[in-house]
């Protein structure tokens, strides 16, 4: 169980295999629910199973008890269930629901693992940094005052952001964590939101694997929801509420809106060339003449998780001089902040 007691993604992994595996078996829905929620490590997610068993013994379907658990399993697992339902193939959906889910976590591990060698660099270097700054310079500032040497401008700068920090402590922390707060609260709004996800996509070097990773996710949930027996309609509303980039949301409902009409999807498709590449266009295409969509999409699918992969790779190496810049000039500056006045005093000598 996480720390804010909420239910990981490899959670509803475990569960909805082993529930297929279960129900494979012969065990009945009943069973192997109370088993699940006995088998759980996370006592939320145990009793969440167990809210929804207790509704099926009551009569409830089980589309219609995960769906009072929504937040926990998503609109996807959800609709799959209610599709198997109806067309008395839940073991199938329950078993294209797992390999769904844990392709879309190995992807999601894939994104945070190129972005992690990034990130711990960055804060190495911040640390570094700050602390030179913040415990090395100021016990300089005395010896420099003593001997009466002019402080560089670089010099002062930096050692009175280090003496505000000293002093100050407290209200820098608060105000760290107020312009945290302040990013999460703007982030709240929808406009703010989707100029962020605008930007995302456009970020160097990460952008276009970004977009990799959204395509290799909109060509899983339509391939797993054809194949689960939903109809393209059905299968792309939930695909657009499930796309995580709102760019992508917004062009997938744009898209809806015209399949209603009568547009074919890979028409629909072309006027969001910028998020759908001729390729993957043209491959959908392909698959709604010959009826083989579902096969279209599986290899959208496995193409693009290849790519997000290579990305993955590829990106520490594309990044690393770029962060060995950055660390010199952090470095950089506040070693100059602290030698410069050392070689005056030595130069006057």
């Amino acid at each position: 169980m996480g720390i804010f007691n909420t239910v990981s993604p490899q959670e509803r992994v475990d569960f909805t295999k082993n529930l297929a595996i279960m129900l494979k078996s012969g065990i009945t829905i009943n069973e192997a629910l109370a088993e699940l929620a006995v088998q759980s490590d996370s006592k939320r997610f145990s009793e969440v199973i167990k809210r929804v068993m207790i509704d099926v013994e009551n009569g409830t379907s089980l589309s219609k008890s995960f769906g009072k658990e929504e937040k926990i399993f998503g609109s996807i697992f959800v609709s799959l269930i209610r599709a198997g339902e109806e067309s008395g193939t839940l073991q199938g959906n329950l078993q294209f629901l797992s390999d769904w889910l844990n392709r879309s976590t190995d992807l999601r591990r894939e994104v945070a693992a190129a972005t992690m060698y990034p990130k711990l660099v960055f804060g190495a270097a911040i640390l570094l940094g700050g602390s030179l700054a913040l415990f090395i310079l100021p016990k300089l500032v005395p010896l420099f005052g003593s001997l009466n040497v002019e402080l560089p401008i670089i010099t002062k700068v930096l050692l009175a952001i280090s003496l505000w920090v000293q002093e100050y402590w407290l209200l820098t922390i608060f105000g760290v964590v107020g312009v945290i707060a302040g990013i999460i609260y703007i982030n709240s709004f929808y406009v703010f939101r989707r100029l962020f996800h605008i930007m995302y996509l456009h970020i160097p070097f990460m952008g276009e694997m970004l977009k990799d990773y959204q395509r290799a996710l909109v060509a899983q949930l339509f391939a797993t929801l054809l194949k689960s027996g939903l109809s393209l309609n059905e299968s792309i509303h939930i695909v657009s509420e499930a796309a995580t980039n709102i760019s992508y949301q917004e062009s997938l409902r744009v898209i809806h809106g015209k399949l209603v009409k009568g547009t074919t999807l890979s028409d629909s498709m072309r006027h969001f060339g910028k998020l759908f590449p001729n390729m993957m266009i043209s491959i959908v295409s392909v698959g709604e003449k010959s009826g083989s969509l579902v096969k279209s999409f599986e290899y959208l699918s496995e193409f693009f998780s290849k790519e997000v992969n290579m990305q993955a790779k590829k990106i520490p190496t594309i990044i690393e001089p770029l962060l060995l810049v950055f660390i010199a000039v952090i470095v950089g500056f506040v070693a100059l902040a602290i030698i410069m006045p050392i070689y005056e005093l030595t130069s006057s000598f």
